[in-house]
């Protein structure tokens, strides 16, 4: 393994990358934090490996010459991507988002820039960056849940990203809400992300369209082939739209259902909503997921548990990914 290169941790360089299905971000991160220097680029994410390889390093170079840096100035980096993946070997196994196979990429990015590079889960690393830099800040025991297209997790236990025996602790979208209700990609009826992501509420926004019923989002799914976006969910029901509020309250009520269950078995200090539809309703979501999760979790839990929004936004992936890679490659 190429080691991190000589410098005082306090004083390293290290780039975070978040790898999504659409954007590149990548950043530069100084020991205290701070991003010294930023870009974006587009993924091209159906153009196979060498290209979404190239378009990481590129992105990672602007980053550099943003920060007024040069590329040997970075000590170490850390990636965020989907996965399923291999933190050890960098490896990513395959995903939807991405069209790739036992793709090598830690190790790649490893032999371009000439230094250590962990690769690790793209909703972890998030959850990681708001526990650390975010809203999470302070505190030791910590439930990050990311509602988007999809719904992840990120458990911090004592401290420490709980990763499980197996590699796939967080899990939280496939956590069983709805015995018997609508199947989920995993193959399972009734997972929470089945039940409260922008795909599903996608789902039950359409059917009650095509049973007659008025909405302003009909216009907009008609303009974005289909596709629901969380600024138009946002408005529809902060404009009080029957379908809109239906579906976002069905949503809240499983999300409440899945944070009872979280504060019940693992006792967090925090649970933290973050992602697009999060970020998008804001505290009316929050607010619901709190009240729908009162009568099913214990009380006195319950009563001393915070549940609220993400702070860092887009910044948790690059910073969650940094501290990462910071605490594996540069810390003794």
């Amino acid at each position: 393994m190429v080691k991190a290169r000589q410098k005082s941790p306090s004083q390293a360089l290290v780039m975070g990358v978040d790898l999504g299905g659409t954007k590149i971000l990548s950043a530069v991160v100084n020991g205290d934090g701070q991003i010294l220097g930023r870009a974006k680029l587009a993924t091209p994410a159906q153009e196979g490996e060498k290209a979404i390889l190239e378009a990481v390093a590129g992105c990672v170079r602007q980053a550099a010459e943003a920060a007024g840096i040069q590329l040997s100035d970075i000590a170490a980096m850390g990636v965020g991507s989907p996965g399923p993946l291999d933190s050890d070997t960098g490896v990513i196994f395959y995903t939807p988002n991405l069209n790739v196979r036992d793709f090598a990429l830690g190790p790649s990015l490893q032999k371009i820039f000439n230094c250590p590079v962990l690769v690790d889960n793209d909703v972890r690393v998030g959850g990681y960056g708001e526990f650390k830099m975010g809203a999470g800040r302070g505190l030791q025991d910590v439930v990050a849940i990311f509602v988007g297209t999809g719904i992840g997790g990120c458990i911090i236990s004592r401290g420490q990203l709980v990763r499980g025996a197996h590699k796939n602790a967080g899990e939280i979208g496939h956590m069983i809400v709805n015995e018997g209700g609508p199947r989920c990609r995993c193959g399972a009826r009734g997972c929470l992300e089945a039940m409260s992501s922008r795909t599903s509420m996608t789902r039950d926004i359409i059917k009650a369209i095509k049973k007659g019923r008025k909405s302003s989002l009909a216009k907009s799914l008609k303009k974005n082939g289909g596709v629901l976006r969380s600024g138009a969910l946002s408005k529809a029901y902060a404009a009080k739209d029957p379908v809109a509020t239906k579906v976002v309250e069905k949503a809240a009520y499983f999300l409440g259902i899945g944070a009872a269950n979280l504060i019940n078995i693992i006792g967090p200090e925090m649970i933290i909503f973050g992602g697009g539809v999060s970020e998008s309703l804001g505290d009316s979501l929050v607010n619901l997921v709190r009240e729908n999760a009162k009568p099913f979790a214990m009380a006195d839990p319950m009563s001393r548990t915070k549940i609220q929004l993400a702070t860092l936004g887009d910044d948790a992936g690059v910073l969650g990914a940094s501290l990462l890679a910071r605490e594996r490659f540069l810390t003794a």
